[in-house]
């Protein structure tokens, strides 16, 4: 039997021009690394009853392109109507913008009330973000305004952008639901490319944060922080069979993240020395992956197809 997972992807920007000229939107991308993940996964795993099969949909943000209600899985209209492949998940790309920019923003005022409902009435979608997709998510669904215990917002980073490969220490409650997929890392150490000046904080009200300082994540249940590098504390976001997100880009390998260093550079007012250094963190472009980009995909395929423990 094949299992079908249907993913709405919802495309935030558009990459730089050599990387969509060469590989399309990033929806392509996460379509891309999902099926070769899923095909990997077909031959190796034990675990699975049914093949996984990945489909995916993108959508046009920007333009004002969503999913209709009626094709998530678990939709009222479905019993009356039945959808032949409903949505099983929804997958908030990466992008330039700033989560803070929302006032002046309607596309994201208008993005962030579709995660509100898509989470409130149709639990049966799993929702995933990436970059600026994890950190919306976690504004919309994480931060309670007037909230006396903790604190949850977006803002720069203080200490500077994380571009390249970077380790993330993963929180051991988190490689605990997707043993088989992260468990082999060393140390708990998933290394990942980034691309991002923004990061993620939840902290006890009234904490003061400096910029020497990682301060405790301050999370409520049921979430939790999938782990941490020295200036970007929440590198994720995860629920238990509802949400995952990650502020790397395991979408994204040497070449892609090349190709957006290079563009942003002139854009970003980056001196050569400046890129210079970026581009060596990235790292060459090779067949041989020197990140672990494949075994984080693996724990979203197992996200996807309900294998969390």
């Amino acid at each position: 039997m094949v299992r079908n997972i249907h993913i709405a992807v919802l495309d935030v920007d558009i990459p730089a021009r050599r990387l969509y000229e060469a590989r399309g939107l990033c929806s392509a991308h996460f379509r891309d690394i999902l099926r070769e993940t899923a095909a990997h996964l077909n031959k190796t795993s034990p675990a699975l009853n049914d093949s996984i099969e990945i489909t995916v949909t993108p959508y046009d943000i920007r333009g004002g392109h969503y999913p209709d209600f009626h094709l998530l899985r678990g939709g009222a209209t479905h019993e009356q109507f039945p959808v032949r492949s409903p949505i099983d998940a929804v997958l908030i790309t990466g992008g330039a913008p700033g989560v803070y920019e929302m006032p002046e923003s309607p596309w994201m005022q208008l993005l962030e009330k579709f995660i509100k409902t898509m989470y409130s009435y149709y639990p049966e979608v799993r929702l995933m973000g990436t970059c600026f997709g994890h950190q919306l998510i976690s504004h919309a669904l994480v931060r309670i305004p007037d909230d006396p215990i903790r604190d949850v917002y977006v803002e720069k980073c203080p200490l500077g952008r994380e571009v390249g490969i970077y380790t993330v220490q993963l929180e051991d409650s988190f490689i605990q639901h997707f043993p088989s997929a992260l468990g082999h890392l060393p140390q708990g150490q998933l290394r990942i490319q980034m691309f991002h000046g923004d990061r993620v904080m939840a902290v006890e009200t009234g904490q003061t944060v400096t910029l020497c300082d990682t301060p405790p994540v301050s999370l409520p249940a049921p979430w939790i922080n999938i782990g941490s590098t020295p200036i970007c504390p929440i590198q994720g976001l995860y629920n238990p069979g509802r949400v995952l997100t990650v502020q790397g880009h395991y979408e994204m390998d040497a070449f892609a993240t090349q190709k957006m260093c290079v563009e942003n550079a002139p854009i970003m007012g980056w001196k050569e020395s400046k890129l210079a250094l970026f581009l060596e963190q990235v790292g060459p472009d090779t067949k041989e992956r020197r990140d672990d980009a494949r075994a984080f995909a693996t724990a979203v395929l197992s996200f996807l197809a309900d294998l969390e423990q």
